[in-house]
């Protein structure tokens, strides 16, 4: 009973332990430096919607979209035609044989709709990678040159939303966005956003 109360002793000091880290300030962290950190946070979907770099994707998404968007009404448009000619038929051999050549295109056409939306999504994901990959980078540079030993995404800034439309639950929405964020408040002084995106434009505006 004794060895079994001490465990609970030393159970109960490292919850408090490890509590009391979790409450104290960011700033007041012990660094390798010797002094508090230096921090600095991005407005993410502001990044994104000014980045020269994010426009670009965009009329190149854009421009796929159209351009399977006509190739299918043009295919859309061949099969009803046909469809129209089987309706026309009264020879029972031509429209058998006409209902087998309909029966295939249909396939070919469901397949080459499911290509080409494998297609566009493939480029939608390239296109976030990408994004991602030249802020973080971008990001680094600009820490490194401004000594800056952290960057954080000010996921506080957002309201949370609801979408009446979705199967969750309006209490699930707005706890899974709760959860899902990492910070509560960031001083205006540590937002580096505009630095970040004048320089990966400035960047992009050089880049061949």
């Amino acid at each position: 009973m004794a060895i079994r109360h001490g465990s609970l002793a030393i159970l109960a000091a490292s919850v408090l332990l490890s509590g009391a880290l979790l409450l104290r300030p960011l700033d007041a962290r012990p660094q390798s430096s010797g002094g508090a950190a230096k921090i600095a946070t991005v407005d993410m979907p502001k990044v994104l919607d000014r980045l020269n770099e994010n426009a670009d994707w965009e009329m190149r998404i854009g421009a796929l979209s159209r351009s399977i968007a006509e190739e299918f009404q043009a295919r859309q448009a061949n099969l009803e035609a046909k469809i129209k000619e089987l309706e026309a038929l009264t020879d029972p051999a031509e429209q058998s044989a006409m209902r087998e050549q309909l029966a295939l295109e249909r396939l070919r056409f469901e397949e080459w709709g499911r290509l080409k939306q494998m297609e566009l999504d493939r480029e939608r994901s390239l296109k976030w990678q990408t994004l991602y990959r030249a802020i973080r980078d971008e990001a680094t540079r600009l820490a490194e040159g401004e000594g800056y030993e952290v960057v954080l995404v000010n996921d506080s800034l957002g309201p949370i939303n609801i979408n009446r439309e979705s199967e969750l639950s309006q209490e699930q929405q707005v706890r899974i966005q709760i959860e899902s964020r990492r910070l509560l408040f960031a001083a205006k002084a540590t937002d580096i956003t505009e630095q970040l995106v004048v320089r990966m434009n400035n960047a992009r505006a050089v880049r061949p």
